[in-house]
């Protein structure tokens, strides 16, 4: 807020909105990206940042000390990709709790059919799996794809992500795996729950500590993906 004398006893007043905190998910956060209950507020992320962590290979139990997951869906909302191959098409709007296998893009293609023929639109490539084994594919359009590929500030997925993501289109031909389509037109929205494959530090904020919500329903259901992904992948010790 900036007071200017105009001259005898008027003043002007100018003043503008607060300026956004940085780790508010409410200003921060594009509308296709929810984060997660379990990041960190500012008091957290000071005292995790004065841990002595020596490398990446030994700071994922160390970053996940006293953080407890809090995630921000309903399991009765979640179908399993098994369930969704038993139908050709869902007239309405799915949501899956699922790992990422492969991440691909995001690219930039030129629409050939359509209103919107010559237009050029960004796309992102998933490969999905769950706990049965079961394997999907997922393709991310426009802001979409801009925003999970990690455009701007947003965090981008990787591979291992455990991510629930809601308002996705689904269809599956017979002999086919099950296809899903996120579109800026259904306002699909990802939470990423947890990596399993942790890059840099800044992705502890990605790794509660799931030991500490055993009692919660949701919380199981993310730990048996993270044990499913990393028996897969090979990152279990022996």
């Amino acid at each position: 807020m900036i007071l200017q004398n105009i001259g005898g006893n008027q003043t002007t007043i100018y003043s503008w909105p607060p300026s956004a905190d940085p780790l508010d998910p409410d200003t921060t956060a594009p509308s296709f990206l929810r984060l997660s209950g379990s990041l960190p507020g500012p008091t957290q992320e000071a005292t995790w940042e004065t841990q002595n962590v020596s490398s990446l290979a030994d700071y994922s139990n160390a970053s996940s000390i006293a953080r407890f997951p809090s995630f921000q869906f309903s399991l009765h909302k979640v179908l399993p990709i098994e369930t969704l191959k038993r139908s050709p098409s869902y007239p309405t709007k799915v949501s899956v709790l699922v790992a990422v296998i492969e991440v691909e893009g995001p690219d930039t293609i030129h629409l050939k059919r359509g209103i919107d023929t010559g237009t050029e639109v960004s796309i992102l490539k998933l490969v999905l799996g769950d706990e049965d084994g079961s394997i999907c594919k997922l393709t991310a359009w426009r802001d979409v794809a801009e925003t999970w590929g990690g455009s701007g500030d947003a965090p981008g997925l990787k591979r291992g992500d455990v991510v629930y993501i809601e308002n996705l289109r689904a269809a599956c031909d017979p002999g086919s795996s099950v296809v899903l389509t996120a579109s800026p037109y259904n306002k699909p929205v990802l939470e990423i729950c947890y990596r399993t494959m942790p890059y840099t530090h800044e992705d502890r904020r990605f790794r509660p500590d799931l030991r500490l919500g055993a009692s919660d329903a949701a919380v199981r259901k993310v730990a048996t993906l993270v044990d499913w992904f990393e028996d897969m992948a090979g990152l279990r010790q022996a």
